[in-house]
């Protein structure tokens, strides 16, 4: 039995379970196979022990970790999850700096966060990541962040959105390599045109869908 709390979906083809992490409440995404039980771990941010009973649990195969981005909240666990499962690390090109730059970069915030392991594997808008019978197209998506992301997962009806979106509300834009013009113009192009029923699963807070965000989303009301 795992001890704390955790949300579980099931979709056509995949599960994925969305454990609360580290001092900034980062969702922290497991998500896995159905038949073959292959895994990847998005957004590690902190409290690696939860992370790994989760996916002892379940008898996962972790092949991925994923950072949607290179903030020093949502790759905490970076290291201690590729070590604990021999996994490879993927993240944007535009964010990799971040991660060897992480313990600096933390303390502007009154945080203490560890520097962590340059990737193994660079994605970029238009990448397909596949792990068992499951695949992830990548989605450029900067504005909170220079090499931000979406995870577009399966048939596209489940999208991870890192800090780019969050229910009712969008990422910030006033760090280092934010941008307020990129961010709308990533969400116009990226998000508006999806599926109203599509489900989005924000870095932080609760999920919430396409409609919701055009229906009461203000930053979405700017570009209907």
């Amino acid at each position: 039995m795992v001890g704390f709390a955790k949300d579980s979906f099931e979709f056509d083809g995949f599960k994925m379970i969305k454990v609360v992490v580290g001092m900034l409440d980062v969702n922290c995404y497991i998500v896995w196979d159905k038949e073959t039980r292959e895994a990847v771990v998005i957004d590690p941010g902190g409290d690696p022990e939860n992370i790994v009973a989760v996916v002892e649990s379940e008898k996962l195969k972790v092949k991925y970790v994923i950072n949607t981005h290179g903030h020093f909240d949502h790759v905490g666990a970076d290291a201690d999850i590729k070590e604990a499962f021999g996994a490879e690390l993927m993240i944007h090109s535009g964010d990799a700096p971040m991660l060897e730059n992480a313990a600096a970069y933390s303390m502007t915030f009154g945080a203490l966060a560890k520097n962590q392991p340059p990737p193994d594997i660079t994605i970029e808008d238009g990448s397909v990541i596949s792990f068992g019978n499951v695949k992830i197209n990548v989605l450029g998506s900067p504005g909170h962040s220079l090499g931000g992301v979406l995870l577009s997962i399966g048939d596209g009806k489940v999208v991870i959105t890192g800090d780019s979106l969050f229910a009712g509300s969008i990422g910030r834009t006033d760090l280092p390599g934010g941008s307020y013009e990129e961010l709308m113009r990533s969400l116009r192009d990226k998000i508006l045109p999806m599926d109203n029923d599509t489900r989005l699963f924000p870095g932080h807070g609760p999920d919430t869908t396409v409609r919701e965000e055009k229906d009461s989303n203000p930053y979405f009301q700017e570009m209907l």
